[in-house]
């Protein structure tokens, strides 16, 4: 009996901690799904997803790039999940200097305002500055490894 018990012990800090997982996935906004098509089949919602974009954006400014997709979340603190995202971009890039990597960089801004509301322009111009400042105050990767 005392192997059921412990077995039951067990189950329950797993059960435990996968809605701890997914309270933190929730949590972090990294936790996304697809919006679901008009119908189960992928040529159809191919379709009508191509025909509905063409009619409702009269401006190619407001259409994301070919290969972005544009997932709108709520944000308690925009700078902030802004930053962190434009860090992780760079870090993925492994880019370091600011004048060698001047045009992605310029692109990733780009990008972030072309895909997001005006409203929050201000939020991601702000995390951009500060993301600028601490590339070129951090000492270069020659000298952290030391």
């Amino acid at each position: 009996m005392t192997e059921h018990n412990s077995l039951s012990d067990s189950e329950s800090e797993t059960e435990t901690t996968n809605t701890a997982d997914f309270a933190t996935a929730f949590a972090s906004q990294r936790f996304f799904f697809s919006s679901p098509g008009l119908t189960n089949s992928i040529i159809d919602s191919i379709s009508v997803s191509s025909s509905l974009a063409s009619t409702t954006s009269s401006s190619p400014k407001n259409q994301p790039e070919s290969d972005s997709i544009a997932v709108p979340t709520y944000s308690v603190d925009p700078f902030i999940d802004f930053r962190r995202s434009m860090q992780e971009m760079v870090e993925a890039r492994e880019l370091i200097d600011v004048n060698a990597n001047w045009d992605y960089l310029h692109e990733l801004l780009m990008r972030y305002l072309s895909l997001n509301p005006k409203s929050t322009h201000k939020f991601i111009v702000g995390a951009f500055a500060d993301l600028l400042v601490s590339m070129m105050t951090s000492p270069p990767e020659s000298n952290r490894r030391k």
